[in-house]
């Protein structure tokens, strides 16, 4: 196991080393995504540049009820001897009642216990789900000895509003704790609908944007093709989805226009797509959910372009007609 870093030491954030987009790991050892696929998806993502994979011990779900994604990551890191990968894990849900965090300290320390073991390695940890039956002094104390026991390298959330984000760190400062310095909202071109199923799922805003920036916080944004929306058209197996979720004026109105932007500039749309988060708001990395290495190659070529997605054009894709 990596040793970790004492609390309030200084390292390096995600993004100054990430590559630019982390790779997502859901769908690892599943049926659509074979171990076989997804270790070429992992050699081919590093020789891309790519330096960050994102993970949970609820990925790579199987019919048994095991999960498998962390596994997998840790067989290819010893394999390979690769050592410059950083991995961020999660904790806290139960994939029984995905609604609902389990944030009670036990829990925390277990779960990232847990994950070390599998990985053997380092990581970041982020809190899957927030969990407001538990108090937030609890919440940080946990996060911290993960950090001190040497199982995190460091702290983030994933779906955490901006208001809890805020008083954790503010916490986490006036205690001398380990502070979260990643976010992990949901966060596309075409934002969902107001009623949108999974309402529990915290979406990016520009107060969320704002607090990150403004703390210097790594963000690392998950359905960043809206679920695959923006490239595909109410078919396959995401299309109940897009009609409950994007498929509305604005939706409509704003993949068009980036199909367009990305016909002249000769990108692909998930590459433009991609692009538009990493120039949009600062300290931004991805995750990206490729299925195959053509996929993947494009995804990592588009989010690497940010620099040609100028203030203009992010004005023109957020149109909202």
């Amino acid at each position: 196991m990596n040793t970790a870093p004492t609390p309030g030491a200084a390292r390096p954030p995600l993004h100054t080393s990430s590559g630019p987009a982390a790779l997502g790991t859901f769908e690892f050892t599943t049926p659509a995504l074979p171990e076989r696929r997804a270790l070429e998806l992992l050699d081919t993502y590093y020789q891309c540049g790519g330096r960050l994979l994102d993970t949970a011990p609820t990925y790579g779900p199987h019919d048994d009820g095991t999960f498998h994604a962390e596994q997998l990551i840790a067989t290819w890191l010893r394999t390979t001897g690769v050592s410059d990968v950083h991995v961020i894990t999660k904790t806290g849900l139960n994939p029984d009642r995905p609604h609902l965090g389990d944030l009670r300290p036990h829990t925390i320390l277990d779960q990232a216990r847990r994950s070390a073991d599998r990985l053997g390695a380092g990581f970041t940890l982020l809190l899957h789900r927030d969990d407001p039956s538990v108090p937030l002094d609890e919440i940080a104390d946990a996060t911290d000895k993960t950090v001190r026991q040497g199982y995190a390298s460091g702290l983030g959330a994933s779906n955490w509003t901006t208001t809890r984000l805020t008083r954790w760190a503010a916490h986490a400062r006036t205690r001398n704790l380990t502070v979260p310095d990643v976010t992990a909202p949901l966060w596309s071109l075409i934002p969902r609908t107001r009623r949108a199923p999974e309402p529990w799922l915290v979406e990016a805003d520009p107060p969320h944007l704002h607090h990150a920036a403004e703390q210097g916080m790594t963000i690392t944004p998950y359905r960043t093709l809206a679920a695959g929306y923006l490239t595909a058209h109410h078919t396959g197996r995401h299309a109940e989805h897009h009609t409950t979720t994007y498929d509305t004026p604005t939706g409509r109105a704003r993949r068009a226009r980036l199909h367009e932007a990305a016909a002249m500039l000769r990108m692909t749309p998930h590459g433009l797509a991609l692009a538009y988060l990493r120039a949009a708001a600062p300290r931004v990395v991805p995750v990206i959910g490729p299925r195959t290495v053509t996929q993947l190659r494009q995804c990592m070529a588009g989010a690497a372009a940010a620099a040609r997605v100028t203030p203009d054009l992010i004005g023109y894709l957020e149109a909202r007609r």
